[in-house]
């Protein structure tokens, strides 16, 4: 049990893991990358791809190796089993004589950029990437949004998109009545609502990423408002962490005022991974509220 050079005989098995990690992966290896895999009674449990790039966004030294790739199966995972993966790459490197390890994550992946801190990297440079498509744009759908009548299971990667907590969202998962966008037959958002007497809360909502920025979010929270100020309500409340400045935003500009702070919500006890937002550690959440009278 432990970690090794990637074998062919692991091929298959590395080959299922990338697709977790990467689902339009081709399994196309690279000849300027090294892959080592953990194993434990003959089965992989996990791999890294390293390589060394000539130089990476605020590393001092060049050449440089480079984490490319770094995964865990999940049953795996705080084990130390991605600890150990790492651990060999930088033996490796020290006794070639290098100096830095490069690594990236993308800001969304909270779980990834925790664990990279968990291991002693340090955030370097922030960037954000774009993408221009020069075809010809056809016109979109517009987006609907109506009752949500199936299995919620098929809406499970909404609500982990706003909570990052499995266990958390096991509890209110099935609460309550659940509204969501959709361009076409797709859906690309999704609000819950749960009412307690005079008093609803907007539970959860999340917007697909590739569709962020375009208004959906906050046609849904004042869906969400009028399906529960028309049932009687008296006030609707959310809430979201005090490191989010992007949600404190957005709930202002809908009209929310600020109610209180609890504070060291977002903790491991509670299955949160220790992360930051904007520069500053998410652990304490904030309640907004708006009453019926309120609303612009």
């Amino acid at each position: 049990m432990g970690v090794r050079p990637m074998r062919s005989s692991d091929r298959q098995d590395v080959l299922a893991l990338r697709l977790l990690l990467w689902p339009d992966d081709d399994g196309g290896e690279d000849p300027g990358e090294t892959v080592l895999v953990w194993e434990q009674d003959g089965t992989v449990g996990g791999f890294l791809i390293y390589s060394l790039r000539p130089w990476a966004e605020g590393c001092e030294r060049r050449p440089v190796p480079y984490i490319e790739g770094w995964f865990v199966r999940e049953d795996l995972r705080r084990r130390g089993v991605g600890r150990a993966l790492v651990s060999a790459v930088e033996d490796r490197a020290r006794a070639a004589g290098f100096r830095e390890l490069g690594s990236d994550a993308p800001v969304a992946n909270r779980v990834s950029l925790a664990a990279h801190r968990r291991l002693g990297f340090e955030p370097t440079e922030k960037l954000q990437f774009f993408r221009k498509n020069l075809a010809v744009v056809e016109p979109q759908a517009t987006v609907v949004v109506e009752p949500f009548r199936g299995s919620r299971a098929e809406l499970l990667p909404l609500f982990e998109e706003a909570d990052d907590s499995a266990s958390e969202i096991r509890g209110y998962f099935e609460l309550g009545e659940v509204y969501v966008a959709r361009r076409g037959q797709q859906i690309v958002g999704h609000v819950q609502l749960i009412a307690s007497g005079e008093v609803w809360e907007v539970k959860s909502v999340a917007v697909v990423e590739s569709m962020q920025g375009q208004g959906i979010g906050a046609t849904l929270i004042r869906k969400a408002l009028d399906r529960a100020f028309s049932a009687g309500a008296a006030r609707v409340v959310a809430a979201t962490a005090t490191a989010d400045i992007g949600n404190l935003r957005f709930y202002q500009r809908l009209g929310f005022r600020m109610d209180r702070v609890e504070r060291d919500v977002f903790c491991p006890d509670r299955g949160y991974p220790n992360v930051e937002a904007d520069g500053i550690e998410v652990r304490d959440r904030v309640w907004f509220s708006i009453e019926v009278h309120g609303r612009h």
